[in-house]
């Protein structure tokens, strides 16, 4: 037992010093020396407890891998964000899950907890992934449903299912944490190309400036640069050719606006006869 003990506590302590590497690499502000010490660690977390079962009794030194496990997964959650890493951001925040919603009893509540889960739930808005978007706040008390770094991504998810699009524009300028304005601008632009999408559909040309209020776009060039992204052609009398995606095809399923309003107004007696 005793060999046991001092082993655990041999791994704890080098498990520690390797942390204060990590934390100074961040410090320093050095990517490369910081994806260094993350694979350093990666390594090292390996031969401790980063994963235990439900009914493992724990030790101190046990209690204290997982304390160190969670705060380094945290630190490379943070560091993705900021590093602008959706896709590592992403395997970070998977592995923090089990500290964060299994392990919640055992360890000490992280400060970094709701900060990190709405940076999540923004990223998952941004890919318009609105299915696991809800699963995950299905995960959370009401109480941190009502913490300002979650209320922020579930009020830009009503914003975009009431389509009200610039009050998405307007909430980049409030954040509650520097690193969600880039979940922020994936999120705008990913709505100015369902906005692009939408206008393809209903004109075949925009004027420039009707284009530039819709997609709430001031720069000129990126205006331009944005419709060429987009296929747009801009024509002598100072309107985008927009790329209708039906151009010179039928709509397999088209009904006529006879048949649209016959249909609804027999529908109409049919609820009155029901009333």
């Amino acid at each position: 037992f005793l060999l046991q003990f001092k082993m655990a506590a041999d791994k704890t302590a080098a498990y520690e010093s390797k942390y204060f590497e990590l934390e100074e690499a961040i410090s320093k502000n050095d990517p490369a020396l910081v994806n260094q010490k993350f694979d350093d660690l990666k390594i090292l977390m390996t031969k401790c407890q980063y994963y235990l079962p439900s009914n493992c009794k724990l030790g101190e030194a046990d209690l204290r891998q997982l304390f160190l496990a969670r705060a380094i997964l945290e630190k490379g959650a943070l560091w993705s964000a900021e590093m602008k890493d959706e896709s590592r951001f992403e395997r970070f925040y998977l592995q923090l899950k089990c500290y964060y919603f299994d392990y919640d009893q055992l360890l000490p509540v992280s400060v970094y907890k709701l900060q990190i889960i709405g940076l999540y739930l923004l990223n998952l808005l941004s890919q318009n992934r609105l299915a696991e978007f809800h699963t995950e706040l299905e995960l959370l008390s009401p109480e941190q449903l009502q913490s300002i770094y979650i209320k922020h991504p579930t009020s830009l998810e009503q914003f975009v299912m009431e389509g009200s699009y610039n009050k998405i524009f307007l909430s980049k300028g409030n954040v509650p944490a520097p690193n969600y304005n880039y979940f922020i601008d994936i999120l705008i632009d990913t709505v100015r190309e369902e906005i692009a999408s939408c206008c393809e559909k209903a004109y075949h040309s925009l004027p420039v400036h009707e284009a530039a209020k819709m997609l709430m776009i001031e720069s000129s060039s990126e205006l331009h640069v944005f419709a060429n992204k987009r296929g747009w052609a801009c024509n002598e009398y100072g309107k985008f050719v927009l790329n209708t995606p039906n151009d010179g095809k039928q709509d397999l399923h088209f009904i006529g606006n006879t048949k649209l309003i016959r249909q609804s107004l027999g529908y109409v007696r049919e609820l009155e006869r029901i009333v």
